[in-house]
C-alpha cells in the first residue's frame, strides 16, 4: 500500500512529466507560427492577395489615322451600351434564383426598348463563371431615345448601368478603306499580370486585323492600365482599392496621303475593277492608293463581311494597288528602250522599218498601227508604242544583258510599304531561271520577244509601276514608298518621321534618260501618239500606255495601264493606273487620268 508520501512524490512526477510535455508542445506551435509568420509571411501575403484580389484591365484609347493635311481619316467615337452588374444584383438562396431574376429584368428592359431579348441562361453562367466583376452587357448601341428611356425607368433596377466605351469612327465614310484596314474586338490574355495574379479581367479592345490598323497596330493600341479590386470567394467585387497602372494610349499616325488626291482616284475608279497609285517622285511618298471596286468601313459588320469575302468575282476586299500582279504590257518598254541605250543595240538616231507585225516561228504579232509606221527611231517607238521594234531589238538584247535594270526598277521584289508583308505582292520578274522553275525548260528568244512588250513571264503591282515611273521623272532613283509620315504620342510629341530610303539607282546615264523622257513626253504631246487623251489633264504630262492580253481564246481579256509623270519638265508626281478588262491603255485608262488630274486640281 502507497502511503502518502509515496503518493504525493507520484503526482508530482507526473504533474511535471505533463507540465513538460506541455511546454514541449508550446514550443513546438511557437516555432511553427515563427515559421509561418515570419519565414513564409510574405510568400503566404501574397498567396492571400491572390485569392482575394484580382487585377482589372483598363482598355486604352485607339490612336487616330490622319491624312498629310491633318484630316481625320479614323478616329474614335462613344458608344453606349446598357448592363448588368451582376455582384449587385445577387438574389438569397439558390444560384438559379439570381439566374432567373437576371433574365426578368432583361425581358423587361427589352419590352421598354422595343428590342428582342438577348440573354440565356448559358449567357448568365458563363459570364459569372469566367468575369463576374465584369459588366454583363445586355443590349449595344444605344440610341439617344434608347438612353432616355433608360433614364426615365422609376423605380430604378438596382445593378442596371449605362457603359461607355469607343469604337473606330470615319469622318469621311468609304474613302482610302484598303489602305487604313479593318480592325475587330479581342479580349487580351493579361500575359504581363498571369504570374503574378492567375486570374486576370480584361475587357476586349480593338486589335488592327488588315491595312495599317494591322501594320501600326502597336502604336495605335497602346498600352493597357489595371486596377486592382477585392473579390470574395465567389469572384463577386467588394471595392476598388487602387489603379496602379494608368492606360497609355496609342499615338496617333499622320499620313503621306492627299485626301482630294485619293477622293478623285476613288472617284475615277468607281464602277471599274483595277488601281491607281500616286506617289511623290522624288521622296516615295505615297499621295494617293486606291483600289475599286472598294467598301465602307463604317457599315462593315459580320454580316457584310462574310458578304464581300464571298464576292469571288469582284473581290471587293482585295487590294489591287498593292496585291494585284498583272502582265505590264508596254509600260515597260522605256525600260527596255533603256537597256537597249545602254548596251549600244540601238542610238537615238537608228531606225527600224515597221511593217504592221512581227513574226515569231509561225505566229505573227501586230503592232498596235496595222499597217506599220515605217521607218522609226527609239524616241518615236516610245511615242506610238510599237511592238515589232521592241520585240526585234528586245531578242538581240538577251534576257541577261535586260537583268541589271529590271532589278533596278523593283521588278519581281516586294516594294517595302509599311504595310502588311505576308499580303505584299513581288510581282515575277522575267528571267532564265523562271523557265527552269515553272516550264521545265530553257529561255527561249521567244519568250524575250514577249517579255518585250510586257507580257509571257512578266507581272507587276500599280505601286510597283508608280514607283518605276517616278525613278524615270526623278533621275533614276527607285524609293521605298511609305505611308505614315509621322508618328504622334497622344501629347502631340512627334515620335518617329519618315525619311526617304533609296532602294535602286537605274544604271544608266542622264543622257539616255533625256531619251527615254522625251519619248515619253510625246507620247502625251503628238496628236496621234498612244497617251494623247492625256493632254487634257490640265498639267503637262509624260506617259507610257499599256495594253497586256491575258486569259485563254475562250475567256481573252485586257489588262489596260498609264504610267505618267509630271508636271514636266521637273515631275513632282509619278502616277500608275490599271483598270481590268479595258480596251487598251490609250483608250480606257489615258482618259480616266486626266479626270484624276482635273478633279485633283480643281480640288486646291
Amino acid at each position: 500500500m502507497i502511503n502518502e508520501d509515496g503518493w504525493n512524490r507520484t503526482l508530482k512526477r507526473r504533474l511535471l512529466l505533463c507540465a513538460l510535455l506541455a511546454s514541449c508542445v508550446m514550443l513546438l506551435l511557437l516555432l511553427r507560427l515563427w515559421q509561418v509568420q515570419v519565414l513564409q509571411g510574405e510568400e503566404h501575403l501574397r498567396a492571400t492577395l491572390r485569392q482575394s484580389v484580382r487585377p482589372i484591365r483598363l482598355t486604352p484609347v485607339r490612336g487616330r489615322i490622319l491624312a498629310a493635311d491633318m484630316t481625320e481619316l479614323v478616329g474614335n467615337r462613344t458608344c453606349y451600351d446598357l448592363c448588368f452588374h451582376t455582384t449587385e444584383m445577387r438574389r438569397p438562396g439558390a444560384f438559379q434564383k439570381t439566374i432567373e431574376y437576371l433574365l426578368e429584368q432583361e425581358r423587361l428592359l427589352a419590352y421598354l426598348l422595343k428590342r428582342p431579348p438577348a440573354l440565356t441562361e448559358k449567357t448568365i453562367r458563363r459570364h459569372i463563371s469566367h468575369n463576374p466583376v465584369l459588366p454583363l452587357v445586355i443590349f449595344r448601341n444605344l440610341t439617344p431615345a434608347e438612353l432616355a428611356v433608360v433614364a426615365e425607368i422609376t423605380p430604378p433596377i438596382p445593378g442596371l448601368d449605362v457603359t461607355s466605351h469607343l469604337v473606330r469612327q470615319y469622318p469621311l465614310p468609304g474613302l482610302a478603306t484598303h489602305l487604313l484596314g479593318r480592325t475587330s474586338w479581342s479580349r487580351p490574355d493579361g500575359e504581363d499580370l498571369a504570374e503574378e495574379y492567375p486570374r486576370i479581367y480584361t475587357s476586349p479592345q480593338l486589335v488592327g486585323r488588315s491595312g495599317l490598323e494591322s501594320y501600326y497596330d502597336q502604336e495605335l493600341s497602346g498600352r493597357a492600365g489595371s486596377r486592382l479590386i477585392r473579390v470574395d470567394v465567389m469572384g463577386y467585387d467588394h471595392e476598388i482599392l487602387t489603379d496602379f497602372d494608368t492606360p497609355h494610349n496609342g499615338n496617333d499616325l499622320i499620313l503621306t496621303i492627299d485626301p482630294q488626291a485619293q477622293k478623285a482616284a476613288e472617284s475615277v475608279l468607281q464602277g471599274r475593277q483595277g488601281a491607281l497609285v500616286a506617289v511623290r517622285a522624288k521622296t516615295g511618298a505615297v499621295i494617293a492608293l486606291a483600289s475599286a471596286p472598294t467598301f465602307d468601313l463604317s457599315v462593315l459588320d459580320q454580316r457584310l463581311y462574310q458578304k464581300l469575302s464571298a464576292d469571288q468575282a469582284g473581290r471587293p476586299l482585295f487590294n489591287r494597288a498593292v496585291n494585284g500582279t498583272y502582265p505590264p504590257g508596254s509600260i515597260v518598254k522605256p525600260l527596255l528602250a533603256m537597256a537597249l541605250l545602254e548596251n549600244e543595240i540601238v542610238t537615238e538616231e537608228d531606225e527600224y522599218d515597221c511593217r504592221g507585225k512581227i513574226t515569231l516561228g509561225t505566229h505573227s504579232i501586230h503592232c498596235a498601227k496595222r499597217y506599220g509606221h515605217g521607218p522609226l527611231n527609239i524616241v518615236e517607238a516610245i511615242k506610238f508604242s510599237c511592238n515589232p521594234f521592241f520585240m526585234h531589238y528586245g531578242m538581240e538584247l538577251g534576257i541577261d544583258a535586260w537583268q541589271p535594270f529590271l532589278t533596278a526598277a523593283g521588278i519581281g521584289e516586294k516594294t517595302g510599304l509599311d504595310w502588311p508583308e505576308a499580303r505584299a505582292s513581288a510581282g515575277i520578274r522575267p528571267e532564265r531561271d523562271f523557265a527552269t522553275r515553272k516550264w521545265k525548260r530553257k529561255w527561249l528568244p521567244v519568250d524575250m520577244a514577249y517579255a518585250s512588250i510586257g507580257q509571257g513571264a512578266f507581272t507587276m503591282t500599280p505601286l510597283q509601276a508608280a514607283l518605276y515611273a517616278a525613278a524615270i521623272a526623278n533621275g533614276g532613283i527607285l524609293y521605298q514608298p511609305f505611308l505614315v509620315q509621322t508618328i504622334l504620342a497622344p501629347d502631340g510629341k512627334p515620335l518617329r518621321h519618315t525619311s526617304p530610303t533609296i532602294r535602286h539607282r537605274l544604271p544608266c546615264s542622264q543622257e539616255t534618260l533625256d531619251i527615254i523622257r522625251h519619248g515619253m513626253e510625246e507620247a502625251v504631246k503628238a496628236p496621234q501618239a498612244s497617251a494623247a487623251a492625256l493632254q487634257d489633264a490640265g498639267l503637262p504630262l509624260a506617259a507610257k500606255t499599256g495594253t497586256a492580253e491575258v486569259g485563254s481564246q475562250e475567256n481573252r481579256r485586257k489588262q489596260t495601264w498609264v504610267i505618267c509623270y509630271g508636271p514636266v519638265p521637273e515631275a513632282e508626281y509619278a502616277v500608275a493606273c490599271l483598270v481590268e478588262n479595258g480596251e487598251s491603255g490609250g483608250k480606257t485608262v489615258a482618259p480616266l487620268l486626266s479626270q484624276f488630274f482635273r478633279l485633283w486640281l480643281e480640288s486646291h
